[in-house]
């Protein structure tokens, strides 16, 4: 509480060192901010009401930032940092240090028109007819329940009326990017009303396959309709039905890996002569030379479905409101394999042929990832991860949800002194969750959507099934004409089960290819099924007593039930008429669960060695639970021109849920696991100023100082930071909007978003004690003429070169537009800053998977409505 009180010393200080405030009032104009009304607490309010810490975008804002996903209002937003890098789904939103974890529950409640959304693949994707955003920080359990860990992102669209209205957008841009919406709304008969939007987006990406000359790297397509009806059966009721469907056709996994084992730099001194670059296995992160050469065209498949219908009744007593929600997203990927699985084909005749060929093949024109040795001429190569051979094998992921759920809730009226809600809420989740190692053959890949084929050699796949039943209150008391006192209470219940669908060893579903059970190290027997040896290996190793080899039929499903009461309370006091000071502490939840059976066995078979891992995670994760203060003020200063808001918070959390990314000769495997205990702190500010009629200036900051107090399947990570969470972010924005006297509208924005140093891994620079050798020869080939694996045995791994340096992004648009028309240039990424999107560290790999920046975009978006 110490460094708490410091933050709470120094926020205005920091506010006026950071804004520079030393500004006249008399030098202001007569402009006022406009007044922003949120639904941040589940009924509308003043934004300079509510006890917490939201950023705000407008109606106005939206347009002139020209926000169309997901990542153009994240970068503006304070203490907020999105990644989005494996999959179009695979999104990662961090909201003060606390962040999500692939493959557990969403960390932030997105609510869009009223309406909770559960999959946190709906985030990433176009939203065309957006009207108001508002990003609410810290721990909200006790609004929004289990999927608020971290915040909330609430999201409100354009609401179809009675007027006849319409517009289409087009834009094309570098790298063959083009967009497209048009949108057209209107009356449906007496008190009804429609809107129809279809979207489109569609690029080569920046980036090239040396192998083909070709954008195959981050080429992406996506096409959606959505449709909206407004019904008001009379003047008490109103009924809002939505529908949206889309597509989406990308590539996956752009990483390169990035190798840290200086210790062999002087060993691989003496082999220059054979092609040897020693640096190539000492490589910093952020000075990295990206090559992408893989035999395989990645692809990443998504089909979403979703309903909704919402009902809101006015009554003597308040606003009865109820929704049902449902969803089916659908999503599949396939990419070139790592290196682990190298010492599984190395040995087939078309890995030899293949790397022969592209050996031939491949000079300074189409270079290889490092590390890549040449030893003794062809056929005795040695290659990194994403390689043109078939060596490296293929991976393959599925990732299905459908989903349903539904919420009913009292509200009472807003214009008394006792205000209050009360609801309840049902969600069921159906998941199928699959990660596949598959033999890459050298002709085209195994379909997507489907893991099961005579390819397939390691797998991990099952059913999850959840059923949430929740229940919720508040009250809000004005004591007096200052002071408003608020207490919320939310509690969840959650039933998990996850079914094992693997086939089974007993049907005949074996691998030779990975054949663990061949190790007499760890079986001497080999593996058995009723008494008779296995010619091979269960795909997945949850089959195998792995004392024993006995070899079971199944995999025994599991269930556990979660549940947490989530408390909140909330004071506000006015200190005036225009600034209003709040508290509150509340009580964050996310739900635990569980890893892919067979993920425990695998990690223990594998990784789990004196020299290597100390533990394996456990299949079930625990719940995430989190303790949160929060001190701010917000104040409207210079006749309402300037606006200037900071909080101060402190978190303690317990189990963070932490997202590892274990690679090795079973291929790959994703796994989810707990970080025993985490404090984070920190302070924030922003401020909105209206300079002029036309000209206006944003600003934000936020320092984040989180810390790993403990963890049990790494201990030696206590201290260090925690991932995914960067030291600090900042951001500026300056708006111009005028129309001149011929009706011309004249408008510009120039943003700037900067973002501190990140590390992306409990395991970090320094940690002495950490893994030191590999479990299994990274680079044994199988060849003729192979170097020793035993030389590549000792690691001495420098995890300070996974550290992420902080980096800045500049966004411009300029246009032009009178009436119904308007023309805008932009770009994106102004500067074409150079960065590292994410770092997914393999402590015991020896090195990361690094991917790259997005490249500077420029293009022209015009539109024309009616």
């Amino acid at each position: 509480m110490i460094y708490f009180s410091r933050y709470l010393a120094c926020t205005y200080a920091v506010a006026i060192a950071v804004f520079g405030f030393n500004v006249s009032y008399s030098s202001l104009s007569f402009a006022q901010l406009e007044e922003i009304i949120v639904t941040a607490r589940a009924r509308t309010e003043s934004l300079q009401d509510v006890p917490a810490t939201i950023t705000a975008f407008t109606q106005s804002q939206i347009d002139s930032m020209g926000v169309q996903r997901a990542e153009d209002f994240v970068q503006m937003t304070p203490g907020v940092s999105m990644v989005n890098t494996v999959s179009v789904g695979d999104v990662q939103l961090s909201i003060r240090g606390i962040n999500g974890a692939r493959d557990a529950e969403t960390n932030f409640a997105l609510v869009i028109d009223g309406v909770l959304h559960t999959n946190p693949s709906a985030f990433n994707r176009e939203y065309p007819d957006l009207a108001q955003i508002e990003v609410l920080k810290g721990p909200q359990g006790a609004l929004y329940g289990r999927s608020a860990a971290a915040g909330a992102v609430i999201m409100s669209t354009k609401r179809p009326s009675d007027v006849l209205e319409g517009s289409i957008k087009v834009s094309g841009a570098d790298h063959a990017t083009t967009t497209a919406v048009a949108t057209i709304a209107g009356p449906l008969g007496e008190r009804a009303a429609g809107r129809l939007t279809l979207d489109h987006r569609s690029t080569d990406g920046h980036l090239t396959n040396a192998l083909y000359d070709r954008k195959m790297v981050n080429d992406h397509e996506e096409n959606g309709v959505s449709a909206r009806i407004a019904f008001d059966p009379n003047e008490t009721t109103s009924i809002d039905a939505k529908l949206r469907y889309s597509e989406v056709e990308a590539a996956s996994i752009a990483f390169n890996a990035a190798f840290s084992l200086p210790i062999y730099i002087g060993f691989l001194d003496g082999l220059q002569g054979f092609g040897v670059d020693p640096e190539q296995v000492a490589v910093d992160v952020n000075d990295f030379d990206w090559v992408f050469s893989s035999n395989i065209d990645p692809e990443n498949e998504q089909e979403t479905i979703e309903f909704s219908i919402k009902m809101d009744k006015d009554l003597e007593m308040g606003t009865l409101s109820a929704w049902a929600f449902y969803s089916d997203v659908e999503q599949a990927l396939y990419s070139d394999g790592t290196s682990g699985a190298f010492q599984f084909y190395y040995g087939k005749d078309h890995c030899i042929s293949s790397a022969i060929a592209r050996s031939a093949l491949l000079g300074d024109n189409a270079p290889m990832q490092q590390p890549t040795f040449n030893l003794s001429g062809l056929g005795s190569e040695f290659f990194g991860p994403y390689t043109p051979t078939t060596c490296d094998g293929l991976q393959s992921q599925i990732r299905n949800q459908e989903d349903f759920s539904f919420q009913v809730s009292l509200t009472s009226d807003e214009d008394s002194e006792l205000r209050w809600q009360v609801g309840a809420y049902y969600l069921n989740i159906d998941r199928t969750v699959g990660v596949a190692t598959l033999e890459d053959t050298g002709v085209m890949p195994p379909p997507l959507f489907s893991l099961v084929n005579d390819r397939t050699d390691a797998l991990v796949m099952d059913n999850f099934t959840t059923d949430v039943y929740s229940v919720f209150g508040s009250v809000n008391y004005d004591l007096n004409d200052r002071t408003e006192i608020s207490f919320a209470l939310r509690y969840d219940k959650e039933e998990r089960e996850v079914e094992n669908l693997v086939p089974s060893p007993a049907d005949g579903y074996l691998s030779t290819n990975i054949n663990y059970c061949a190790d007499a190290t760890k079986f001497p027997n080999g593996c058995t099924l009723n008494g008779v040896q296995l010619d091979g290996s269960p795909w997945n190793p949850g089959f195998v007593d792995l004392d024993t080899g006995v070899v079971s039929a199944t995999v025994p499903s599991r269930k556990k039930t979660f549940d947490e009461l989530q408390p909140k309370l909330s004071i506000t006091y006015d200190l005036g008429e225009n600034t209003t000071l709040f508290g509150s502490w509340g009580v964050g939840f996310k739900t635990g669960g569980f890893n892919n059976l067979g993920g425990k066995e695998t990690i223990e078979m594998f990784l789990v060695n004196a020299d290597g891992l100390p533990v394996a995670p456990p299949d079930i994760y625990e719940k995430e639970t989190s303790s949160a203060f929060e001190a701010g003020f917000t104040t409207t200063l210079a006749d309402g021109n300037l606006k200037l808001n900071g909080a101060i918070f402190h978190s303690d959390i317990d189990d963070m849920q932490f997202f590892e990314f274990f690679v090795g000769p079973h291929g790959l495997l994703r796994v989810v696991e707990a970080i025993d205990e985490v404090t984070i702190q920190g302070f924030e500010v922003d401020m909105s100023w209206q300079m002029t009629d036309s000209m206006r200036f944003d600003a934000g900051y936020s320092l984040i100082d989180g810390e790993i107090d403990k963890m049990t399947v790494r201990p030696y990570v206590r201290g260090n930071e925690v991932p995914n969470a960067p030291e600090f972010t900042a951001n500026a924005a300056l708006t111009f909007d005028k129309e001149l006297d011929n009706g011309i509208n004249l408008f510009a924005r120039l943003e700037y978003a900067y973002q501190g140093p990140t590390v992306y891994h409990v395991v970090q620079g320094g940690d002495l004690d950490a893994p030191r050798t590999l479990p299994y020869p990274i680079f044994d080939s199988g060849l003729p003429n192979e170097v020793p694996a035993v030389l590549f045995g000792g690691l001495g791994t420098d995890y300070a070169e996974s550290e992420v340096d902080g980096y800045g992004i500049m966004n411009a648009r300029l246009g032009v537009g009178s009436g119904n028309w308007k023309l805008t240039a932009f770009a994106r990424n102004l500067t074409d800053e150079d960065y590292v999107a994410e770092v997914i560290l393999a402590p015991e790999f020896g090195g990361s998977f690094v991917h790259p920046s997005v490249a500077r975009t420029v293009g022209v978006e015009l539109e024309y409505m009616f």
